[in-house]
């Protein structure tokens, strides 16, 4: 044990008893788009790159498209949706910034495999819009 928890520390891991107890270092990009006015790029990280049904978290990162900087002072919200079932989820699901144009976002119940969209509004120093699909293994 006490190995295991000195190489998490040379690797800068933290010891979790579960999802919320520590972050995941290690995260794989699930999708990413362009905002509706191209200035801006969002991108979508799992710490589970074959994402399956059931409550998620993600990693957003918003960045600005041509620079490939975070952009600062924005505000994200997300509305996950099912467009072959023309439904979302009736939770929301909670966004934590974690710093400049990085958020968690926690608690998103995609309950169904399929298609889903996340649909991210940006408030703050820019107001744009932006839609990421996934797609759920059962």
């Amino acid at each position: 044990m006490k190995a295991l928890l000195m190489g998490m520390l040379l690797w800068g891991a933290t010891p979790s008893a579960g999802p919320d107890a520590g972050t995941v270092s290690a995260r794989t990009s699930v999708g990413t788009a362009a905002s509706a006015s191209g200035r801006l790029r969002v991108e979508v990280l799992s710490a589970m790159p074959a994402l399956r049904r059931g409550v998620q978290t993600f990693q957003v990162r918003v960045t600005d498209a041509g620079s490939g900087k975070p952009v600062p002072g924005v505000v994200l919200t997300v509305q996950p949706w099912m467009p072959a079932m023309g439904h979302g989820i009736s939770e929301v699901p909670r966004v934590t910034a974690r710093e400049p144009g990085t958020f968690e976002v926690s608690d998103a119940d995609l309950f169904m495999p399929g298609v889903w969209e996340l649909r991210f509004t940006l408030k703050g120093t820019v107001e744009d819009t932006a839609t990421v699909t996934l797609k759920l293994g059962r």
